[in-house]
């Protein structure tokens, strides 16, 4: 696939918030100059939203037949979800919408938290603030395990999900932690930082789907210890990206 014709993704419309992004203007960007019309204001929308996380999460996004979301939500009307979606990637986009705006609202707390005790210039602080806010979704709601499987797929998967329908509100919190990690790590090269910080968002949401699907969130709480200190080490290693080939055959001796 061409650059010209890449899929367009979530982690794309972080990474280019983020940029615009300075320090000097806050912590989290502008509000957005008009919020995006959702469909969720409709408690019909809202069902068949529910039962879709759960079904994707069982089955996977693409597996699920849309007539058989649907019918468990109790509507006659077949075209039900087509009249308050339009398409299957506009319903999984509404879905990850309207769940990250709460794990966003836990992760701009804690995140509140480590500046408040003089620690937005430590690393792991933030990285596990940003961990802690999922890990404690998957935790502390009813819904949060089917929400990961499915971020999971859509980001393995871009063209799963629409991210038009992602507003900047859901996810301040995602870029208020890389601009404090730029802030804390000035040194290491942009380009860098960016690969990094793409896998260290991809690597905690495939980590925490990995564990509950493993475990059923039956051997204790999610290991938010043990991740934070992971991708602290990743995101902290060295950068050998300029470094010069070592890969030259050795001379024979004469």
């Amino acid at each position: 696939m061409s650059r010209s014709t890449r899929t367009r993704t979530i982690s794309n419309l972080v990474a280019e918030t983020s940029k615009r992004t300075k320090l000097s203007d806050g912590d989290t960007p502008a509000a957005d100059a008009a919020p995006v019309a959702s469909p969720l204001e409709h408690e019909t929308a809202r069902r068949m939203l529910e039962i879709a996380e759960r079904l994707f999460a069982e089955q996977g996004i693409e597996q699920v037949p849309l007539r058989q979301i649907v019918v468990e939500a109790g509507q006659r009307n077949r075209s039900a979800l087509h009249y308050h979606f339009g398409s299957r990637e506009a319903l999984v986009g509404h879905l990850i919408n309207y769940r990250m705006a709460h794990v966003n609202a836990l992760r701009e707390r804690y995140l509140d938290e480590v500046e408040a005790a003089g620690m937005g210039g430590d690393v792991r602080s933030i990285v596990r603030a940003s961990v802690r806010a999922l890990a404690d979704t998957i935790q502390g709601t009813d819904w949060g395990s089917f929400y990961v499987q499915v971020l999971a797929q859509a980001m393995f998967s871009p063209s799963l999900a629409n991210p038009d329908v992602i507003e900047q509100r859901v996810i301040r919190g995602v870029v208020r932690v890389r601009v404090l990690l730029r802030a804390a790590m000035p040194d290491l090269p942009q380009s860098v930082m960016e690969y990094r910080l793409l896998w260290i968002n991809q690597g905690v949401v495939f980590s925490l789907a990995t564990w509950y699907q493993q475990t059923r969130g039956e051997a204790g709480p999610p290991p938010v210890e043990e991740l934070a200190d992971f991708y602290t080490a990743a995101l902290c290693g060295p950068d050998t990206s300029g470094a010069a080939p070592s890969r030259a055959t050795p001379k024979r001796q004469a």
